[in-house]
């Protein structure tokens, strides 16, 4: 479908939800529904016919005035939800707030205000302005230093985290972002997430299993300041 439109900026520049929204309607995965994509892809295309690209969403954020990375994310996604609510009567939808939005979208658009670690944002984020030197980011948007980016929190970073010491406690919240991504910056100050991947991996790879394994710890190289409890 993106493909025939031209690739995805195209497909959103001309998305018409009478048209195109019937073509996601069978779309289904974990929270997300149709519904979801087409009111997303409405909030992003006024946003793109008002000149407002991703990367200026994101990156207009981080204004002299806001002093935190929280501040610069609130910022641009309360400029998306806005974006969303106004064009959600093209999609049928009446939704006078934010709160009237389906749940799968409020679930994507949720913001650091809302206490949410918001690991799918700060992933992007990575994405987009980690060097690509490594194979694992683009780093396309370099006017955003990596300095500033957060910890995306998934299940095995807090996890991992929390066995080396690194977090109190496992909840994936954003102080716990910001108190663990402060941790790391003593290892480096102007790229904390780097760590990111090496963190994940463990769980993802099977190589951390929870719990002291006789099987796997031996091959971690992070047992000797490991605190994993017993099984």
């Amino acid at each position: 479908m993106l493909d025939e439109a031209g690739g995805p900026i195209q497909f959103v520049r001309r998305f018409e939800a009478e048209r195109d929204g019937p073509r996601l309607d069978w779309l289904v995965y974990r929270w997300s529904r149709g519904i979801d994509l087409t009111l997303l892809f409405l909030g992003l295309r006024r946003l793109f016919e008002q000149g407002v690209t991703l990367r200026r969403l994101f990156t207009r954020g981080l204004r002299p005035e806001h002093t935190s990375a929280r501040e610069a994310l609130d910022a641009a996604v309360e400029d998306l939800r806005d974006a969303v609510l106004s064009e959600a009567w093209r999609a049928k939808v009446d939704a006078p707030s934010f709160e009237a939005l389906p749940r799968g979208l409020r679930f994507i658009l949720v913001r650091p205000a809302d206490g949410s670690a918001n690991k799918r944002w700060n992933m992007f984020l990575r994405w987009m302005a980690r060097s690509g030197r490594e194979g694992v980011d683009l780093g396309l948007w370099t006017e955003l230093p990596p300095s500033k980016l957060l910890m995306p929190l998934d299940t095995h970073v807090l996890r991992i985290s929390k066995f080396l010491g690194l977090i109190p406690k496992e909840q994936g919240t954003w102080r716990v972002a910001e108190a663990l991504t402060a941790r790391l910056r003593r290892l480096d100050p102007d790229d904390p997430t780097r760590y990111d991947f090496a963190l994940a991996h463990l769980g993802i790879s099977g190589l951390c299993r929870g719990f002291r394994d006789a099987e796997a710890c031996p091959r971690c190289p992070l047992l000797p300041v490991c605190d994993a409890p017993s099984p």
